[in-house]
Parts: structure tokens; sequence; C-alpha cells
């Protein structure tokens, strides 16, 4: 959190334009100030050092006030989206303050100045300031009796929502699913440790999550007398940190939000959950370096439109327990294998409509946004051409959502020009012809060259002067320009304005009445426009619903036509979806992995059912048991959000949780070690699994001595087989925890195979029954280039060891 602007000495003792400048830095001292000085924005004392720091530019200094230097750094009006943008990516918040036109202290000469825009990360709808690919949360939290209230919003989605959460690992996992760009937490917040770590956020009086005054906001946001239809009663804590969560986005953008339609309550309840860990080991759509390549997103996101790629990803983020909506999308990948080829190019044409259907709403659209909306809408009849031969119901209930929007097409069309300006500020936006009113003051404009150059020809004439010339600036208007040697034949009637080395400059009384009219025709053409483009605003808003409803069907067939794509170039099969207890793989492979290697994939079968609940899998380090257990997982996963899945043959029974316990990290910050760690992910995984979550563990029990390690790893072994009764994947290089198998009926030993000889060791990466016979680490460790004296004696004192 930034300090607020610190400036020693009595604020009277400074000068106006610092006073007005320090008045307006108080009621945003979390923000940073750009603050407008003619054509450029500045900023000055902590905001100016930060901004020098951020952005790599000059800090300088604004003469003296208070009888000391004022640190100053600025960049100009016309390129200030560029740092703003920067800026916002960083984490950062920004109030704009701009000067009001014809406003000023005549006493002082100080021009007024009013803050006209607030931009904060999670609160952006410029496409500018968005990241194409990724959703762009919001978020606020409140805790109560040991629970967790969770809203988030995403203003350029129109999604909002909130849900009540039990466990502290469970909140970790949703602010790590959702990753807002803004955490809102009360001043009372006693778990800070748990959001601290985040880049931005902001503390917040406690009377912004008043339970009246939040219930209140959110029933006047959606026009209820109640939230019951939400689902939410009266006294439920949630409504805290949602009612909080709209008020503070509504007083950053200085305006109402319609485009927030509902409040979904328990939004999570239909997903299977997988907390930080899991996410992060699978590497879903961050592998751990944090970077999106080798992911399983980036195999399976190859989608045409930006909104189908967040779609795609926040499916991935988001896998589904409900297997109606699951069978949906599988059989709509499968029919839509035979289109995919039609369709793509299609939807390649696609705009971001999802955002500037937000950016309608809140009034905010560029005339780009027109632009490419009506490019968009141009396309559709050719998309309903392919879709309505598709004998599909799901596929049908897209195409209706798709809808076709004639009259808004026929209106941009109309309306907005080929190639319009970037702002209506600067005119040319609004196309000829469709109010004759404007095409009248645009003539005047329009026309006036032709006037003066036939005025230049008549006068010219008529006065016999050939240097006779007709010219325009911006600071004297048109003026007539003579050389000096032509002067003794300019009639009385002409006003000497300007002195030139050469030349004398002139005005006549009906140049500038013409001047006059040029520029109030300008001036009302303008004035003009604004009012029509803002009046397009108004003929859109009763659509902007079923726009929405559109932006979601595109983004959702983009995805699926996406799926069945990848389903036929990766030769994926449709997975059987069955609420019976199990997971049943043949020849499945991993699909991440198969992509990038140059040999084909050696595929493994797996099979868990109620008899044979627990695999204990041994074998060599490098020989696939990880990434075995892995592609387990990720065919769940792939499986559950829709898509095809790399094997023979697949059949996923009902799942609700997936816990992993792979890899070792130390957590030094917290004085946790890499056993802490594992030992604090593995009661996690005790307390939380049912008999439908998939658990997967890796060499349990490593990071202590090897009698303790065993005797963990046996315990925790047998409470997941008795009490959790989950389906469980536990590799090991503990052969006494194999013996697990003629104790517990539900258990079966596997193991991963290696061929070695005396020079090296070749892994087969094919799995089989049973327990293998050595664990091959010396032949392992004989890879990584340790010196040949160090191998030898390694195997001299496993000898010694293994006869004891």
């Amino acid at each position: 959190m930034k300090k607020k602007t610190n400036i020693n000495g009595n604020i009277n003792n400074h000068t106006p334009m610092i006073k007005q400048y320090l008045s307006l830095k108080s009621q945003y001292p979390d923000m940073l100030l750009f603050y407008q000085m003619g054509d450029f924005y500045e900023l000055f004392y902590k905001d100016a050092e930060r901004v020098s720091e951020l952005l790599k530019i000059t800090l300088t200094k604004k003469g003296y006030s208070n009888n000391k230097v004022v640190p100053m750094a600025g960049v100009p009006c016309h390129k200030s989206e560029y740092y703003l943008s920067k800026l916002v990516k960083l984490g950062e918040s920004i109030a704009i303050c701009d000067q009001k036109k014809g406003s000023s202290n005549y006493k002082n000469k100080l021009i007024s100045r009013k803050v006209i825009r607030i931009i904060t990360p999670g609160t952006i709808t410029d496409e500018a300031f968005l990241h194409e690919n990724e959703d762009n949360f919001i978020a606020a939290i409140w805790k109560e009796n040991n629970q967790f209230g969770y809203s988030i919003l995403d203003i350029s989605l129109g999604f909002f929502g909130v849900s009540k959460i039990f466990h502290v690992s469970d909140f970790l996992a949703e602010i790590e699913r959702t990753n807002p760009k803004e955490i809102l937490y009360p001043e009372n917040f006693s778990d800070m440790f748990l959001i601290e770590h985040r880049r931005c956020i902001r503390k917040r009086s406690l009377l912004e999550f008043d339970l009246d005054v939040s219930y209140k906001s959110l029933n006047l946001q959606f026009n209820t007398y109640s939230l019951n239809g939400f689902g939410i009663e009266k006294n439920n804590f949630v409504i805290r940190p949602a009612g909080c969560l709209l008020q503070y986005v509504k007083s950053m953008h200085m305006t109402i939000l319609p485009n927030i339609r509902e409040l979904k309550y328990n939004y999570m309840k239909d997903n299977i959950l997988m907390n930080f860990n899991t996410r992060r080991s699978l590497e879903i759509t961050q592998n751990i370096s944090g970077e999106k390549k080798n992911t399983l997103s980036s195999i399976l996101n190859k989608t045409v439109t930006s909104m189908g790629s967040r779609m795609l990803n926040r499916w991935l983020n988001s896998p589904l327990k409900n297997f109606n909506i699951v069978k949906n999308r599988h059989e709509s990948v499968s029919i839509l294998q035979s289109f995919y080829k039609e369709l793509q190019p299609i939807l390649r044409q696609v705009n971001d409509l999802e955002r500037i259907y937000s950016r309608l709403s809140l009034r905010t659209a560029s005339p780009y946004d027109f632009v490419r909306m009506r490019a968009t809408l141009e396309i559709l009849p050719n998309l309903h051409l392919i879709l309505k031969n598709i004998k599909c119901k799901h596929i049908k209930k897209i195409r209706v959502s798709i809808g076709s929007f004639k009259e808004i097409l026929f209106l941009l069309k109309k309306a907005i020009s080929l190639k319009p300006s970037v702002s209506i500020r600067d005119g040319g936006v609004i196309a000829s012809f469709y109010n004759d009113q404007l095409d009248t003051l645009r003539s005047i404009k329009k026309n006036s060259k032709e006037y003066i150059k036939n005025f230049e020809s008549e006068e010219k004439r008529k006065l016999m002067i050939e240097s006779f010339k007709i010219r325009f600036n911006k600071i004297i208007g048109y003026y007539i320009q003579v050389s000096k040697r032509h002067i003794h034949l300019i009639p009385q009637h002409y006003t000497r304005i300007q002195t030139l080395k050469n030349t004398e400059r002139y005005s006549i009384p009906l140049l500038k009445e013409y001047e006059q009219k040029v520029s109030t025709s300008e001036i009302q053409s303008l004035c003009l426009e604004k009012k029509i483009y803002e009046d397009l605003f108004n003929i859109i808003e009763p659509f902007l619903e079923k726009l929405q409803d559109s932006a979601l069907a595109l983004s959702e067939l983009d995805v699926l036509v996406n799926l069945s794509e990848r389903s036929i170039s990766l030769n994926y099969v449709r997975p059987i979806m069955s609420k019976k207890y199990g997971i049943s793989l043949l020849e499945s492979r991993h699909p991440v992995v198969e992509s990038f290697l140059k040999t084909p994939f050696i595929s493994n079968s797996v099979v868990l059912s109620k008899k044979q609940r627990m695999l204990i899998i041994t074998g060599p380090n490098m020989g696939g048991k990880s990434t075995y257990m892995r592609q387990i997982a990720l065919i769940v996963i792939m499986s559950c959000i829709g898509s095809f899945v790399p094997a023979k043959y697949a059949l996923i029974g009902s799942i609700d949780k997936i816990f992993t316990r792979i890899g070792s990290a130390d957590d030094l910050s917290n004085g946790c070690s890499t056993f802490m760690m594992e030992m604090t992910e593995i009661s996690n995984i005790l307390h939380n699994a049912t008999s439908n979550s998939l658990v997967l563990i890796d060499e349990l029990g490593r990071g202590t001595s090897t009698n303790e390690g065993l005797s963990l790893a046996w315990s925790c072994s047998r409470h997941l087989i008795n009490i959790n009764k989950s389906m469980t994947l536990l590799s090991t290089h503990f052969f006494e925890l194999t013996k697990l198998e003629s104790i517990e009926k539900f258990v079966k030993n596997f193991h991963f195979t290696a061929i070695e000889s005396n020079l090296h060791i070749a892994f087969l990466y094919k799995i089989k029954n049973g327990v293998s016979k050595k664990s091959y680490g010396i032949s392992v460790a004989s890879l990584s280039g340790l010196p040949e004296s160090v191998i030898e004696n390694a195997k001299i004192k496993l000898i010694e060891i293994e006869n004891i």
C-alpha cells in the first residue's frame, strides 16, 4: 500500500497551484494523481518519484513551494494512454485530473481542475489496459465465525458472484483460481498473511461492509425487494463483501453498472475443487515457473477469438461435476468435428463482443468499438447458414442465443463512418447522409477551401497583385499576405495585422465574418455529432442483454469448435461420463508431454474402482511415475470441461475434488521446510478428501528419516483407504509400503520398469502389475554427471548395507 503524500509545513505556505494539487491528492491518497498542466500530465512529490522509478522517466523539479523543491515527473497528454496502460499492468491505480475548459480563477489565474476518471487494475474496461486472454476480476473478502465471504466481479464480463467458503485452503484455492487484479478487505481483517503477497490490496472502512447498507445497495442494483430470488437470506454475511464490492466499482466508474444484472450465489458449487498446490503441480494454465508454455491450456487452447480463449481457460480452471452440461458439450464437440473447418474461418472474424458490450453498457465505447461490432454482426448470417444444418439441441440453443441484430447492423452501417476518428472529440465519426443538419454544417467547412480559393483569385485579379495570397493559422485565423513591393496597391479598407521581413499581413471584415461562420459551424458540427453519438447508445440500450447473451454464445461456440479441431488433430476420444464410482482409462497419454516428444508417447492404462481404490506405484526416478499420475488427473479435468481425451477408451466416474502432493518446495518466508510443507498438504488431503476425490501422492515421507517417513506413509495410506476411501495413486520408494496389498483388500501394487547395464539405464515407461525389484537410484544418479569414483563407492556401500 502506498502512503499518503506527506508535505511538511502549513498548506497555506504553498503556491496556489500546489495547494490545489494537494487538495485533490488528499481525496485519492492511495492513487497516483495525473494532474493536467496544458499538454502534459504532471505528478509531484512521492507520486513523481514512484512514476519515475516505474516508467523509467526523468525525475525533475517544479520550482519551489513552501521553501522546498517540488519533485516532478510528467508525460504528454497525447501519449498518456500508453503510460497509463503500463502503470495499470504494474498494479497501480490512477486518478486523472483534467483542466476545466473556460474555467479559471481570475484573481490568481489558477485554472480549475477536476478528477474526471479513475483507473484501477480491477475496474478497467479500456481495451488498451486489459489482457486479451485473461479475465479481469476484482474481489472483496469478509471473515465471520471462521468462515469467509468471497465476492468477485468482472465488469468487462458482466459477472458478479459471491460464495461462502468454509476452509482456508478452499479460500486460497479460489483466490488462485480467479486471480483477482484487486482485492478489497475490511480494516479489521485478521488474516492478512493470506493476501499480503497479492499486488493490489485495498483496506476499506467497516462502514463499506455494513450489512444493511450492502443489502439495500444490492437490491437497488437489481431493482428487487429482497435477495431471496438469488438464494441469499437477509442476514447472510456474504452480503457484506458483495455490497462493498458493488459500491466500490460504481464509485470508480462514477456511474451505475447496467451490465451487472444478477448476483450468483455459491457460484463454485458445480465445480470440481482443486487447491493451489493441485493447480500448480498439474500445470493447467500456468507452469511451475508461472509461464504459459507447456501447459494443458497451451495444448488445448487454439481458439480463434479472445473471448473464446478466456472462456476455455475459465473452463480449465473450473471442471464441472454437472454431468448434464458436460455431456451436452461432448455431444456438441462430436457433431462439430464435421464442421470445424467451415466455422473457424468465420469465427476468426468475430471481435471481442464481450468487452465491447460492457463498454456499450457503461457508455464508454469508442468509435472503433462500433466499427468492430458492425464487422462482427455482418458475419453472423454466414455463421447461421452453417449452424442451422447442425442437428444438435445444444448447438441449436447456441444459435438462438447468437441472434442476428439486423436493426443494430442497419443502424451502424448507416450511422458510423467506414473509417471514423479514434475519438468522438475529433469528429468524423458519424457517416455522411445520416443527419441532414450535420451534413449542412460539415459542408460549410468542406466548401470553405473552394470559397477561399475563389475569393483569392477574384481579389488577386481585381487588385492586380501578383503576390496576393490567403492563408490560415490557429493564432490569427484567415489573413491576406502580400509582398512588401506590392503594398502600395493595397486598398484602404484592408487592416494591417502583422509585419514580417518581406511581407505584410492584412485582414478585412468579409474574411473575418466568413472565418467566424466556418468556426461556428465546426463547433456546432462537433456538438451535434457528440449528441448523435450519445443517441446511438440510447438506441442500442434495449438490445444490451441480448448482446451479452450473443457474446457468451459466440465464446462457447468458439471453444466447442476448437475442442472439435483438437480432438481430430491430436487423436482424442470421447470419454464416457458415468455416475458410478471409479476411473477407467485404456492406453492413456499425457496431453502435454506427448506434444513435445520426438518419439511416440508410451501409453498406459489405469483402473480405479470400489475394489481397487489405491494403486501403490514403485519404480525408478525418471521412470514415468509422476507423468503417469498427472496424466490421469489431466484427463479427468479434460473430460469434465467437455473435451475429448488422449486415450483409446475413457470412463470417468463422479469426481468432487482433485488433490495432488507432487514435487517438493520450501516455504522459507513462513518458516516451513520441505517436510513441513509436505505434512501440511497431506493433512489438508486427509481432512477434506471424500470417497469421490482423486488423490495423487508422490513419495510421501521422504523428507525425514527412513523409519519415520515409512511410518507416516503407512499410516496416511491406511487413513486414505479406510477413512477417506478416496481414489488414490501413491508412488513410493518404500518397498515395505507395498505390503499393504496383502493387508488391505482395496490396494494394488504396480511398477514401472527399466533395463540396467554396467554403462547405462534405459527406462521402459510401461506400467505393470507387481512391485519393482529395485529403485535404480545409483544408475539414475550416474546420468547426472557425478564423478565415476562417487558412483563406484556408492555401489560398494549399497552392497554392504543390503548384506547387513
